[in-house]
């Protein structure tokens, strides 16, 4: 068609081909302008479906007036050649760009992306196909979103390709991968692809083919940007995370909201880039500068020296403790809640503030006077969890960690005077307050550099800044807090180690640190008082309980004594009144039956109970079970006569220091196998044991973290090698499948059931028997389908797994049938299923705590 004339338009050049259309350059000759004119393929003019999507890509962009989308002029048709009159871009396409050599360049981009965006959402309009080969960059540096081919009308005709999902695979959201209901929230996903390959020059999901990149997109986590730009600013890995989000509620609600946090980055990337400016050194003020300093250098530098030399004495003269008050009293607050997490007190010790669970579940944050008036609710929104609650020292916010039926963990900021709280952070867990108020430490959850990483943030949400990174101990999980020094220039936090924790000191200016503790105990509960000690929670002696200690280190006193465990929360800043909780821990055994629905408890709520196994005879279960006290991570194994409810333990050890886990019966019911390890070791350590069920004393039988009986003589064993068979009578082990996964014969031996944990292939798998997976494995179950929990039947030919739903399904792996048996309505349970199939048991793993808050009066003298 070059060099032909259609209409009044002269073609000039091809600029490109794709699934929707043909595009020439061409001249206007009435108008005297360039424009692109877009043909539908010939191969396809006759297919009405297919131009009914080439007219809407037209009627769509037509209705858009924005700089940053390319214009359409006209929808013309000369024969049978339909074609759309568009602006003529003179540029290049963000594919031909990417990696953008500076950052600052990609943030203005996206946020010229961004506005283009939002304009299309606020007309009703989805792209639906956003990526870097549909937005074009002109001469002027100006952006153009290109391509509303596959756009998604408000009202009109829903137009899909049969059997195949619309968009670009790579920069697809999930739900659209998925099939479902694509929004603007689709396209904000699609955009964070898009900034993440501007400014890395790569893709945030990798997969080898389609199904790889599908099955990357849906579940797993984005490739870490610091990965590949170690610099990357807390705000634009925020952005980046919030934009990428698998749930479209967790990402951000509009086009707008992204644009005004790159607003905000383009800022403060200016501000720190920005050069200071001097006045010119011959100038009057200059000469006026340098005589005062040459007046007063020497005064100066005396005082410097004093003031040094001050903070050296200081430093080298140990603190003392304050005294504590030996007539201190406490009184438990009588709330009308059972469920009651971390609270608060204001400044002036005058206003507690708290969450706690309503009669329907439901978390709250409420406020009340120390002297037990009616706690009044604050937040009008609940949520599944809320366990922290802190006052900011101004007394007009409460900082709050809260997760919410997606799972997803929030720091969120509420009102004291009451209302919805506000989400300022992701995938955050709240610490303490700074003490001038204007900034809030939170942890990051799953850092990607595997580190504890302790940031802060102003109460409006912006400004997050990365204050601490501890390279030398491990990411200590739940055990989360830390508190600022009284003027802000330290904070003291914990380190963790396996098995124990230290408190440790960091000066935030210098970097330098101090361990103030070396008990090699579990510590919680961090706070630090303007009388200049630190106070913690700690097992040192045992049970949990509350020690002081002064934050130059030094003896540690104890503040309270008994049964615990105590766990500190807030003090007032005259130090008069304190707050602190006694927590105990707490989950039962329960059975459903699967005709009818019935639910009964098993034990009587006097510990946590795990990992209920049924006998094969359906008379007894074996279990975990752990202390009330959350600071003792060990366990204990029992069994239980279910007729007689009598128990008797099976583990030969206390179960404070080593975790007893995953039992598992042999198919005559006499026996029992389990791990046992060292608590907060590294998995290598674990260790398989067998004991009589009757007479029990174990033995080792071969390292590994988990076990399954073969028969009433054979064990399988799961080691990061692989899976091993050992024969108890012949007390000899071999190789049983070679891959590092968890792999069981079933269906009669003839092929295996594994699960895989890589990450590009996580789920459960079945291939034809042998030492490693063969050609014809099917994937049967995908991660994202169930709980990470599953159980076989003693046969090995059904499957029964756990749904998100809370309910319990099991498949036919011969027919890969599927079917409901129960729903045990708790979302995240350890079930097992009789071997007549009747009985289900379980517990829940998320613990059910009681708790009673305390205020103690006159601390200190």
């Amino acid at each position: 068609m070059i060099g032909q004339n259609i209409s009044h338009y002269n073609i000039l050049e091809k600029l490109g081909e794709g699934g929707m259309g043909i595009v020439y350059k061409a001249h206007d000759t009435e108008l005297d302008r360039d424009v692109a004119l877009k043909f539908l393929p010939h191969h396809i003019t006759v297919n009405e479906a297919e131009q009914a999507r080439f007219l809407q890509e037209a009627r769509a962009a037509a209705v858009l007036n924005h700089p940053n989308i390319c214009t359409v002029h006209a929808i013309e048709k000369l024969d049978t050649q339909q074609f759309i009159v568009m602006e003529y871009v003179d540029g290049k396409t963000l594919r031909q760009l990417v990696p953008l050599q500076k950052t600052q360049i990609a943030i203005d981009y996206a946020i010229q992306i961004g506005d283009a965006l939002q304009e299309a959402h606020s007309k009703g309009i989805v792209h639906r196909d956003v990526k870097t080969d549909n937005i074009m960059v002109n001469s002027k540096n100006q952006v153009k979103v290109m391509d509303f081919g596959l756009a998604k009308l408000k009202g009109s005709l829903k137009l899909t390709k049969t059997s195949s999902t619309v968009g670009t695979l790579a920069y697809m959201a999930p739900e659209q991968i998925q099939g479902g209901e694509v929004d603007a929230r689709s396209d904000i996903f699609s955009f964070g692809v898009v900034l993440f390959e501007m400014v890395t020059g790569r893709l945030p999901f990798r997969g080898e083919h389609d199904a790889a990149m599908m099955y990357s997109i849906v579940n797993e986590e984005a490739i870490p940007l610091q990965q590949y730009l170690p610099d990357a600013s807390s705000e634009l890995v925020h952005i980046m995370n919030r934009a990428l989000e698998k749930e479209p509620d967790e990402r951000y609600q509009s086009a707008r909201d992204m644009t005004i946090d790159l607003r905000r980055l383009k800022k403060d990337t200016s501000r720190v880039s920005g050069k200071m400016h001097l006045p010119p050194v011959d100038s009057e003020e200059s000469d006026h500068s340098h005589f005062w300093t040459r007046r007063t250098v020497g005064w100066s530098l005396a005082a410097i020296v004093g003031i040094v030399g001050v903070a050296i004495a200081l430093l080298l003269i140990p603190q003392r403790l304050p005294r504590l008050n030996p007539g201190r009293e406490s009184r438990t607050l009588p709330l009308p809640f059972a469920q009651i997490g971390w609270g608060s007190l204001t400044a002036d010790g005058n206003t507690i503030a708290f969450p706690a669970a309503g009669e329907n579940g439901m978390w709250d944050v409420y406020a009340m006077h120390p002297h037990g008036e009616e706690p009044r609710r604050v937040t009008t929104q609940s949520h599944t969890l809320v366990n922290v609650a802190f006052i900011s020292p101004d007394g007009n916010y409460i900082a709050f960690y809260a997760t919410d039926s997606s799972r997803h963990a929030k720091l969120m900021m509420v009102s004291l005077s009451g209302g919805k709280g506000r989400v300022v952070a992701e995938k955050a867990f709240p610490m303490r307050w700074k003490p001038g108020g204007e900034r809030f430490a939170y942890k990051l959850l799953q850092p990607p550099s595997r580190k504890q990483e302790i940031w802060s943030i102003k109460p409006d949400g912006s400004d997050a800044k990365l204050e601490i990174r501890d390279e030398v101990g491990i990411d200590p999980g739940s055990n989360l807090s830390c508190s600022w020094s009284p003027d802000g220039s330290s904070i003291a936090y914990i380190r963790a180690f396996d098995g124990y924790r230290e408190i440790v000191i960091r000066d935030l200016h210098s970097g330098k640190e101090k361990e103030i503790t070396s008990d090699k105990k579990v510590v919680d509960e961090i706070i630090w008082t303007r009388q200049g000690a630190i106070i913690y929670s700690s097992n040192k002696t045992g049970n949990a309980n509350l020690w002081i200690i002064p934050a130059s280190g030094g003896e540690s006193i104890p503040i309270t004594s008994g049964e615990g465990p105590y766990m500190g929360s807030a003090i007032s800043s005259d130090g008069k009144r304190f707050l602190y909780y006694k927590i105990v821990m707490g989950s039962d055994v329960w059975s459903h039956a699967v005709a009818t629905g019935k639910r009964d408890r098993i034990t009587s709520g006097e510990a946590q109970y795990e990992q209920p196994r049924v006998s094969p005879n359906n008379k007894r279960i074996v279990m975990s079970m752990r202390d009330k006290d959350l600071f003792n991570y060990g366990s204990r194994l029992y069994v239980m006569d279910l007729e007689t409810k009598t128990r008797w333990r099976i583990s030969s050890d206390d179960g404070l220091t080593t975790w007893n886990r995953d039992p598992s019966w042999s198919p005559d019911g006499k026996r029992i196998a389990y791990v046992a390890a060292p608590v907060m070791m590294p998995a290598d350590s674990a260790h398989v044991y067998i004991a009589d069920a009757a007479n029990p004393q174990p033995r080792l039988v071969h390292a590994g973290d988990a076990v399954l009986w073969l028969d009433n003589d054979n064990v399988l064993i799961r080691t990061k090698e692989g899976t091993y068979r050992s024969s108890l009578s012949l007390q000899s082990t071999e190789r049983f499948f070679a891959d590092s996964t968890w792999a069981i014969p079933v269906l009669g031996g003839s092929h295996i059931l594994y699960r895989d944990y890589r990450e590009a292939t996580k789920g459960l798998w079945l291939t034809k028997r042998g030492l490693t997976a063969s050609g014809d494995t099917q994937l049967i179950l995908p991660a994202n389908k169930f709980v990470d929990d599953w159980r076989l039947d003693q046969k090995r030919e059904t499957l029964y797994y756990l749904k998100w739903t809370g309910e319990i399904w099991k498949m036919d792996l011969a027919t890969k049938k599927t079917e409901h048996v129960a729903s045990i309505r708790e979302m995240n349970v350890d079930f097992d299923v009789s071997e007549d199939h009747k009985m289900v048991m379980f517990t829940p793993r998320v613990l059910d705590w009681r708790s009673s808050m305390i205020v103690m009066e006159n601390l200190f003298e």
